[in-house]
């Protein structure tokens, strides 16, 4: 094994630092629990509090599109409101989400052929239902991609491989997303969109999105005027931005949520489920006076997870911190 990889390897979380962060309560008995790990940054790009072991490495999914869309704008993407929301999006492929893709590929004069992402079904279940076939503009990182594409046109880059780790645009994200977290990339695999994805640890995630939301106020604007635009409406991180924060879901159980003072908040839950990670990361505000009690509860009451017997609701899912002792 090379050094390179025997660092990675070091750094890569293992079982131990993990602690339990949320559990389900059903009739007043804890039927499952969640591990995790989450990361509080304060503006000076320090660590303010940590739940697990912080400086593990992890890959940050869908919650680093706003730093992608900060790299695909200083190379001059001509993107505004809801078409620069939905570059920073995991969208649910509606008629709306759909429309707003091929708005940014025909005002940069390409259609949905030049998308390199995967076909997809809607993931809304009533546009899954109208659907007729799969399309690269229904798949939820379609607007990143799209925003990417329209970097490279403005740019005068080349787009047929614009996913390729050592074009100029994706060379450029990995400078924006270094700068932000503090850190250097030590690996990158392709995401599930195709496009390169790079391990940062999660105090780094954390100080990355804190940093985007205090500096970088014309995304960070269309993202919080256009929240439906960036996931759907009613999802956690929609209530979130609704309600004043950044907030950005990724895949197998990570969430971020940055304030505009600029406190970023990263959550990685061990087994990849996202149900427990808002509420994780709701906690983590609390604890530090970061969100108002009654904006707490609201949001809380509607992420949580209901357990229900028949028509009872008999419990719910429970975040678990030093708030609560």
């Amino acid at each position: 094994m090379s050094e390179s990889s025997k660092t990675l390897e070091a750094m890569w979380p293992k079982a131990s630092d993990y602690a339990v962060v949320a559990k389900l309560v059903r009739a007043g008995l804890t039927e499952s629990f969640h591990l995790g790990i989450a990361a509080l940054v304060g503006p000076d790009g320090k660590l303010v509090d940590e739940v697990g072991k912080a400086k593990r490495l992890i890959y940050p999914r869908s919650s680093v599109k706003p730093l992608q869309a900060v790299a695909t704008t200083s190379l001059g993407a001509k993107l505004e409101g809801a078409h620069l929301a939905i570059s920073c999006g995991s969208h649910q492929g509606t008629e709306d989400h759909s429309a707003l893709v091929s708005e940014i590929l025909e005002a940069n004069g390409l259609d949905g052929s030049a998308l390199h992402c995967p076909v997809a079904w809607p993931g809304d279940a009533g546009a899954r239902k109208r659907a007729t076939a799969e399309t690269r503009e229904c798949f939820n990182c379609s607007g990143k991609h799209a925003g990417f594409l329209a970097a490279c046109v403005t740019a005068g880059l080349p787009t047929e491989n614009y996913l390729d780790p050592n074009h100029p645009l994706q060379l450029k994200v990995r400078e924006v997303i270094e700068d932000y977290a503090g850190e250097k990339i030590l690996f990158t695999t392709p995401d599930g969109c195709g496009a390169p994805l790079h391990t940062l640890t999660v105090e780094g995630l954390a100080r990355a999105i804190g940093r985007f939301t205090r500096d970088d106020t014309r995304i960070v604007d269309a993202m919080l005027d256009n929240a439906w635009a960036v996931d759907g409406h009613d999802t956690p991180d929609t209530l979130l931005m609704e309600a004043g924060f950044v907030a950005k879901l990724g895949a197998e159980g990570v969430f971020v949520v940055g304030t505009r003072e600029g406190f970023g908040v990263a959550v990685k839950i061990a087994d990849g489920n996202l149900r427990a990670a808002p509420l994780v990361a709701l906690n983590m505000l609390l604890k530090h006076d970061l969100i108002d009690q009654n904006l707490y509860d609201d949001l809380s009451e509607k992420i949580a997870q209901k357990v229900t017997g028949g028509n009872l609701v008999t419990g719910k899912l429970i975040e678990i911190g030093r708030a609560h002792v």
